[in-house]
């Protein structure tokens, strides 16, 4: 599987374990509501940096995300080799979306269950079989670390974002 490693945030999935991987993936939504704690609608739903989403849209990204690892993880393990094409585009509209925070932290809770349950349930064979997705091949070992990638890279935009409402 490709090593996934970025240079913005930092992250490198090489030394995760499976094991530390499902243990970091089930603490993520504890440590989204943490960084969101204190904030009230208008502060969520505003976008202080204009080429960034608002803090309530990077919380809806994060449960679609989470969904769609649990979308390739079912077909890798259904039916192992399928080709997906290329992975969606976030789409970055005009103006900003509001959202109920709790409402989207809670549905990204119930994904990241979902796919945690899902992962423990694997038999060892099962995290090697496959899905194509654009151009890469990746399996239950990928899944894993690339949820725990992308909400901790957008963990980092709340930081941002945090630190020009405040």
């Amino acid at each position: 599987m490709p090593a996934e490693r970025c240079d913005e945030c930092g992250f490198d999935s090489e030394p995760w374990t499976d094991h530390d991987a499902l243990a970091a993936v089930a603490a993520l939504p504890d440590r989204w509501r943490d960084a969101v704690r204190g904030l009230d609608a208008a502060q969520v739903n505003t976008r202080p940096i204009p080429t960034m989403w608002s803090i309530g849209e990077y919380s809806d990204h994060i449960r679609e995300t989470i969904f769609g690892m649990r979308f390739l993880l079912d077909t890798a393990t259904t039916t192992p080799g399928t080709v997906l094409g290329p992975p969606p585009e976030p789409a970055f509209q005009p103006e900003p979306r509001p959202f109920d925070v709790d409402v989207a932290i809670s549905a990204f809770a119930a994904e990241i269950t979902q796919l945690v349950d899902r992962l423990n349930q694997l038999a060892p064979d099962e995290w090697d079989m496959t899905v194509i997705i654009g151009d890469d091949t990746v399996d239950a070992h990928w899944i894993v670390r690339h949820a725990i990638h992308d909400v901790t890279h957008h963990l980092d935009d709340i930081n941002r974002l945090r630190s020009k409402i405040e």
